[in-house]
């Protein structure tokens, strides 16, 4: 029984180690972010050792050697800056979904922005030339549309019946079975040469990545992360169940409105770019619960 009591010292030690660790995690993570970026500028079809791609980045986009600037600034960069942003927008609505659920499975994809995305971006590949907006804004403008579209759907949904995580999950997947079903339908009614177009946005691609979008997907994810900031610790209090954050002061409904927003804005931002890769806002917040578990001092205490 004494083995199972936390003395003051313990307590404090342990404490101490969980900091330091958490520390090495917060400077140790971009760290390797980085090296992975500088090795993923590496690959390609042009095949550029690592040295070269050091030179290239420290020459900038002027540097003397033009064919390795254009592969490093204009081809490999963007869509490498455009994975780490559709990652983190991602990952931050994913681990906001499942906090305001209260369900380690749930996604941003659960709720039917996927299928919103995808059918503006069927709807712009089919009648984007009716379209007062340069070529390569349609498609991203319209799917941006279409998944604030279908927020705007189940946040009605919300205020009318509750934002209790019931509501939100049936009324998302109302919102998704419609959305699919309406996409099947341009899909149905499109040429070949269109349908091809729809299923390879679809897929999930970053090739058509440029400056542009990454500048986009950068200012909406800077604009939401202080929204995001504000609440950690209330949406950390929602974790202890809806009736002690109500007891605690704590607006439970509005927040989660609030953050269903911010959500439908993360999720819009990185699908409306590069189609539906909608595994990362499932896979990001397990992966880094895991790292903070396997991290703490506690983990094999009995």
């Amino acid at each position: 029984m004494t083995d199972a009591v936390f003395l003051p010292d313990q307590m404090r030690g342990d404490y101490r180690r969980a900091s330091r660790s958490r520390q090495i995690w917060l400077v140790g993570a971009p760290v390797l972010l980085a090296c992975l970026m500088v090795l993923d500028l590496s690959f390609g079809p042009s095949g550029l050792p690592l040295r070269n791609v050091m030179r290239g980045i420290w020459a900038g986009p002027d540097g003397e050697d033009r064919t390795i600037a254009a592969i490093l600034w204009q081809l490999r960069m963007p869509q490498t800056f455009m994975g780490v942003l559709v990652g983190a927008c991602l990952g931050m609505a994913g681990l906001m979904m499942q906090t305001i659920l209260n369900n380690p499975l749930a996604s941003p994809f659960m709720l039917g922005f996927s299928a919103a995305a995808g059918f503006g971006a069927a709807l712009a590949i089919m009648f984007g030339g009716a379209i007062a907006l340069p070529a390569w804004a349609i498609v991203p403008t319209s799917a941006f549309a279409m998944t604030l579209a279908a927020c705007g759907l189940i946040y009605l949904l919300a205020r009318r019946r509750g934002s209790v995580p019931e509501i939100l999950v049936l009324g998302g997947i109302a919102v998704l079975f419609f959305f699919q079903a309406i996409q099947s339908l341009l899909q149905y009614m499109a040429a070949p040469e269109v349908l091809q177009q729809i299923v390879f946005w679809l897929f999930g691609s970053m090739l058509k990545t440029s400056w542009t979008s990454v500048l986009v997907c950068g200012v909406i994810l800077l604009a939401c992360l202080p929204f995001v900031i504000r609440d950690t610790w209330a949406l950390t209090t929602l974790r202890l169940g809806d009736g002690n954050a109500r007891s605690l002061g704590l607006r439970v409904d509005a927040l989660r409105r609030r953050s269903f927003v911010v959500v439908a804005l993360l999720t819009a931002a990185a699908v409306s770019f590069v189609g539906t890769v909608g595994f990362v806002g499932l896979i990001a917040p397990r992966a880094a619960w895991w790292a903070r578990i396997t991290a703490s001092p506690c983990r094999w205490r009995r």
